[in-house]
C-alpha cells in the first residue's frame, strides 16, 4: 500500500539533494579544467583533440548549470525520477571527459603527469561520492567514466609502479562501491523514518481535527439541547406559579393547565428523542427482525398521523401492498413515525404518499414517504441531518419539533443495514426512502395490530424476573399474568438460584442489568442458565431489561446477539421480543427433536436393510416375504422430505 508514496518520498529527497550540490561542483569543475589546461599547457599532446575534450568538458558543465537552474524554478517540469534521470545523464556526460583525459598523460614526455592527472581524478571521484553515492544510478554513470580509464592505461604501461597504482585504483574504485552501497542504505533508512514519521504527523493531525470536529459537535449538541430543554421547563414553571394566583378564574386555571400539559409532553418528546440518540450513538440498540406484513405497519403509522393530517386539510395516501418484509417492526415504526411527523409538520396543502416501490429489486424493494411540503434545498441536503438543525424554523419553535428526527432516522436506517436517500426541492415537496428486504409469509409469529393482551404463545409459560426494584417486580407480574403467565420475581441472584432450587423452571428470565451489591445481570443470567443447564433445562430464553445506554458489556453482549431492552420498555415490544424468542426456541427445540429421530432411525433402517439383503440371498425363502419391505420405501421417503422441509423452515 505504501511501496509507490515511499519510492516517491525518496526520489524527492534524492531531487533535493542532488540538485543542492551542483553549484559547488560547477565551480570544482571549472577549477579541475584550469589544474588540467595548466598541467598539459607546456607540451599539449594532440592539441585538436585536447581542444576538443577539453571544449566538451567545459560545455558540459555549462550544461550542468544550466539543468540545475531549470530544476530551480521549474521543479514541476517532470517527476521526480526524471529529474533523477537527467542528472545521471548530466554526470555521465560531464565525468567522461576528465576521466578519458589521462589518455593525454600517457602521451606526453612528462612521466609525471599520469600520477599528477591520477589525483585529480582520485579527488573528482571523492567530490562524486559525497554528492552522487546516495544514489546507484547517478553514481554507477560518474565513477566507472572516471577511474577505469586510468586503471586500464596504468596496467597497460607493465612496469612496477604503474602496475602497483593501476591495483590501488582498483581497490580504491572497489571500496568506494562498498561504501556508496551503505551510503545508500543508510540514506534510504533515513528517508523512510522521516515518511513514516510525517504520516504519523499526518494521522494525528487527522485525529486532532476529528476529535475537534467531534468536540465542536458535542458542545453544539449540548447547547442547543439544553437550550431547548430550559424553554419547556422555564415555561412550567412561570405556569405553575401563575397557578397561585387567587383571583385567577376556574377559567384561566384550566387554560394555564393545558399549557404546562403541552410544555410537560414537548419535554417528554424532546427527552425521549436525546435518549434515542443517546442509544444509537452508544451501539447497544440492538436489531430484532421479525417476518410481518407490511401494511400492517403502514395503518399502524397512519392511524396515527391521519388525524393530524386531516386537521391541516391533508391526504394521507397509504398504498396497498401485500409484501411480508423481514425487519425489525419496532425501529422500522420509528423511522416511518418520524418521516410521517415531518411531512404532516411541513406540508401546508396536497397530500402525503406511504408505499413501497419495487424499483427493480427482485427480493425487497424501497419504502418512500412523499410529501408536496417546502422541500429542501439541494445544499442542506446534508445539513438536514445534523441534530438540532432545521431547515424553515430559525427562530426554534418548538412546536415544529426540535430537529432531532432526521438525524435518529438516519441512523436507524444505518443501523437496520440500508441506506436513508432525499430527493427534494424547493417548492416541490420531499422523498425519503430506504430499503427493506422480503419476508417469509410462513414465518410470521402475530399480528402487528393485535392488542397487547397476551397470546398463545405467552399462555401458560413460567417467568422469572430479576429485579431489585419491587415496584418494577410488581409491575412486571401484573402485566404478565395478564398475558397467561406463571411469573416468579427475585430481588438479586441468590433470590433467583432459590427459585430454581424450588423447582420453579423458567420458559423466560427477564433480569435488570444493574442490581443490587456491585452484580450485573450478565452474571446473574449467566449463573441462571448454569443451574438450568445442569438440569437439563439449557433452551431457556434470556432478555436483559437496562437503563444503561453506554456501557463496554452492554454493547459486547449486543454484539454477541444476546436480547437487550432498554428501558423504557413498552408493553408491546417486550410482547413482541419474547414471543420472537419463544418461538426461535421452539423451533431450534423441534429441530434438534428431528435430528435426533433421525439419528435414532439410521440405525434400525440400516438393520432391516441388512435383514432384506439375507432374506433375498436366502435359499428356499418364500418370494412374499421379500414384499414385507416394500412399504418402508414410502416411509424412508417421507423422513426425507420432512427432513427437506425442516431445512427449508
Amino acid at each position: 500500500m505504501r511501496a509507490d508514496p515511499m519510492q516517491r518520498a525518496i526520489d524527492e529527497d534524492l531531487v533535493r539533494v542532488l540538485y543542492a550540490q551542483d553549484p559547488i561542483a560547477f565551480f570544482s569543475h571549472w577549477f579541475s579544467i584550469a589544474v588540467l589546461v595548466a598541467i598539459y599547457w607546456p607540451n599539449i599532446p594532440s592539441p585538436p583533440l585536447f581542444i576538443a575534450c577539453f571544449g566538451f568538458y567545459a560545455a558540459a558543465n555549462c550544461g550542468s548549470l544550466a539543468l540545475w537552474i531549470c530544476n530551480r524554478r521549474y521543479p514541476d517540469l517532470v517527476t521526480p525520477r526524471a529529474w533523477i534521470y537527467l542528472h545521471a545523464l548530466r554526470g555521465m556526460l560531464l565525468y567522461s571527459a576528465p576521466g578519458v583525459a589521462i589518455w593525454f598523460a600517457f602521451q606526453s614526455p612528462q612521466t609525471d603527469l599520469p600520477l599528477l592527472h591520477t589525483v585529480m581524478l582520485v579527488t573528482l571521484a571523492a567530490g562524486v561520492f559525497m554528492s552522487n553515492g546516495f544514489d546507484l544510478l547517478n553514481f554507477s554513470t560518474a565513477i566507472p567514466f572516471l577511474l577505469l580509464p586510468s586503471i586500464v592505461l596504468h596496467f597497460g604501461t607493465h612496469t612496477f609502479d604503474r602496475t602497483i597504482l593501476a591495483i590501488v585504483l582498483a581497490f580504491f574504485f572497489c571500496a568506494i562501491n562498498v561504501y556508496a552501497l551503505s551510503y545508500r542504505k543508510l540514506f534510504q533508512r533515513v528517508v523512510q523514518a522521516r515518511v513514516d514519521q510525517q504520516y504519523l504527523a499526518e494521522s494525528l493531525a487527522a485525529q486532532k481535527r476529528v476529535a475537534e470536529e467531534a468536540s465542536l459537535a458535542k458542545t453544539r449538541f449540548f447547547a442547543a439541547a439544553s437550550h431547548d430543554l430550559r424553554q419547556p421547563l422555564h415555561a412550567i414553571g412561570l405556569l405553575a406559579a401563575s397557578l397561585n394566583d387567587a383571583a385567577a378564574t376556574p377559567l384561566q386555571h384550566a387554560k394555564t393547565a393545558e399549557h404546562i400539559v403541552y410544555n410537560v409532553e414537548a419535554l417528554n418528546q424532546l427527552f425521549n428523542q436525546v435518549l434515542d440518540l443517546a442509544r444509537l450513538e452508544s451501539g447497544v440498540t440492538q436489531v430484532i427482525r421479525l417476518h410481518f406484513r407490511l401494511s400492517e405497519l403502514f395503518e399502524r403509522v397512519g392511524s396515527q398521523y391521519r388525524p393530524q393530517a386531516a386537521a391541516k386539510g391533508l391526504a394521507l395516501r397509504i398504498a396497498p401492498t401485500a409484501m411480508v418484509v423481514h425487519d425489525d417492526p419496532v425501529l422500522l415504526e420509528r423511522v416511518l413515525s418520524n418521516l410521517l411527523s415531518n411531512a404532516v409538520r411541513y406540508t401546508e396543502e396536497g397530500a402525503i404518499w406511504v408505499g413501497l416501490r419495487r424499483a427493480g429489486q427482485r427480493s425487497g424493494g424501497y419504502i418512500e414517504v412523499r410529501d408536496s411540503g417546502i422541500g429542501i434545498p439541494a445544499e442542506e441536503h446534508e445539513r438536514i441531518f445534523e441534530e438540532f438543525y432545521q431547515v424553515a424554523n430559525p427562530q426554534r419553535d418548538a412546536r415544529q419539533g426540535h430537529g432531532l428526527g432526521l438525524p435518529t432516522v438516519k441512523r436507524l436506517v444505518g443501523l437496520l443495514g440500508g441506506e436513508l436517500q432525499v430527493r427534494s426541492a424547493p417548492g416541490r415537496g420531499s422523498v425519503f426512502r430506504f430499503p427493506v428486504q422480503a419476508g417469509d409469509a410462513g414465518g410470521i409469529v402475530a399480528s402487528l395490530n393485535e392488542a397487547v393482551t397476551g397470546g398463545p404463545s405467552a399462555q401458560g409459560r413460567r417467568v422469572l424476573c430479576i429485579d431489585d426494584d419491587p415496584s418494577i417486580l410488581e409491575g412486571l407480574a401484573s402485566l404478565l399474568a395478564r398475558w397467561g403467565c406463571s411469573v416468579r420475581g427475585a430481588r438479586h441472584e441468590i433470590d433467583a438460584l432459590e427459585a430454581l432450587g424450588d423447582g420453579f423452571v423458567p420458559d423466560a428470565v427477564l433480569c435488570d442489568y444493574q442490581l443490587a451489591n456491585h452484580r450485573t445481570g450478565a452474571q446473574a443470567l449467566t449463573a441462571v442458565r448454569n443451574v438450568l443447564a445442569q438440569t437439563g433445562h439449557d433452551g431457556v430464553v434470556t432478555l436483559l431489561i437496562t437503563g444503561d445506554m453506554a456501557s463496554a458489556e452492554l454493547a459486547a453482549l449486543a454484539l454477541q446477539g444476546i436480547p437487550v431492552l432498554h428501558k423504557p420498555v413498552t408493553p408491546a415490544r417486550l410482547r413482541r421480543t419474547l414471543e420472537m424468542l419463544w418461538q426461535q426456541a421452539d423451533l431450534d427445540k423441534g429441530r434438534a427433536a428431528a435430528a435426533v429421530e433421525r439419528r435414532a432411525g439410521e440405525p434400525r433402517r440400516a438393520q432391516s436393510e441388512l435383514n432384506e439383503s439375507n432374506e433375498g440371498n436366502e435359499v428356499g425363502r418364500e418370494p412374499q416375504n421379500s414384499l414385507q419391505t416394500k412399504p418402508q420405501i414410502p416411509l424412508r421417503n417421507q423422513m426425507q422430505s420432512q427432513s427437506q422441509s425442516e431445512s427449508q423452515q
